[in-house]
């Protein structure tokens, strides 16, 4: 028996935008990001981040939670739980359901890290809570420090990043809302 190798993040991307009929330009643009980055994204080089993958999956008339998923079955689920951006590390904590418009999130910031050139921005509302350490929100461009056990709800559609000014690595429990 022949298992077919399951396709990345990137593939699905490139797949669904195909399918959809937009080329890299228009969907980029679209998203809120550039083709040369959706570019690395489709080709495996970068890890996007979930907001960009919602972001993604909403221009594209999809459910949010299309590219969140990376297999089918519980166990090649289980062996890709835990995804890697270049600044930040983060666990789907609940399944996207096509009816479902809270998605849960466990982010791991290493210290001294922050979101480098990106800002990120979707539909929905979003909520962050610091489990341990310490995070900074900025929020277009205020900026909020939080320590262990604070946390904070904005209007996820205004420009925002995530930072972990401590020395220890951060945990958040991220809650987003997207109609």
């Amino acid at each position: 028996m022949v298992t077919e190798e399951p396709k990345s993040i990137g593939q699905r991307i490139r797949q669904s935008r195909e399918k959809k009929n937009f080329n890299v330009q228009e969907l980029a643009k679209l998203a809120g990001c550039s083709d040369e980055y959706l570019g690395w994204v489709e080709d495996g080089q970068v890890e996007p981040s979930v907001a960009l993958l919602i972001q993604l999956a909403r221009t594209m008339h999809l459910d949010p939670g299309t590219f969140l998923t990376a297999h089918d079955t519980e166990t090649q689920r289980l062996e890709e739980v835990a995804k890697r951006t270049e600044h930040y590390s983060y666990k789907t904590l609940t399944p996207p359901e096509a009816d479902k418009h809270l998605m849960a999130f466990s982010v791991l910031i290493p210290p001294k890290t922050a979101h480098k050139g990106v800002r990120y921005r979707h539909e929905g509302e979003e909520f962050v809570y610091v489990v341990s350490g310490e995070a900074e929100i900025t929020v277009e461009k205020e900026k909020k420090r939080l320590a262990e056990k604070e946390s904070l709800r904005f209007n996820a559609y205004l420009e925002h990043h995530l930072a972990n000014p401590g020395e220890k690595e951060c945990e958040l429990l991220v809650v987003l809302y997207v109609p």
